[in-house]
């Protein structure tokens, strides 16, 4: 970080909304006996969707992070783009290193013209999201 010291990232929703705004996935559906239907496990890692939104202030330059509501999970890969459900606003995911665990960050497009989205633009947009997620 420059100043000697150790870059920590944050384990969990609580710490990433403490350190600005995120948009949370929250699982679809419910499953057996009433809890979420997500993940649902193939091998060692969970496919998850759930729903965002968009927050009431957007950087293009640093993105939105990108967190789950669970707090036991971690998100290994963050499948594809996605369209806000109004069709107005189009993101696309991508990591801030590589290997696991690392921080994901949804960056946001104009669908009519394609230009990067800033200030207000996504605030109150909803987003369904597909993500392979691990466990702590």
């Amino acid at each position: 970080m420059g100043d000697g010291s150790v870059y920590h990232p944050p384990r969990n929703a609580i710490e990433q909304s403490q350190q600005g705004v995120i948009m949370i996935l929250t699982a679809l559906g419910k499953g057996t006996g009433g809890g979420p239907l997500y993940p649902e496990f193939v091998g060692r890692r969970g496919l998850f969707v759930g729903t965002g939104t968009g927050p009431a202030t957007y950087s293009a330059s640093t993105g939105d992070a990108v967190t789950l509501a669970l707090p036991n999970y971690y998100i290994d890969a963050i499948c594809g783009g996605f369209m806000s459900t109004d069709g107005s606003i189009f993101a696309l995911a991508g990591p801030t290193g590589t290997g696991t665990r690392q921080t994901w960050n949804l960056y946001y497009y104009v669908a009519s013209t394609g230009a990067q989205a800033s200030g207000t633009a996504v605030a109150g947009k909803v987003f369904q999201i597909a993500a392979l997620v691990g466990q702590f």
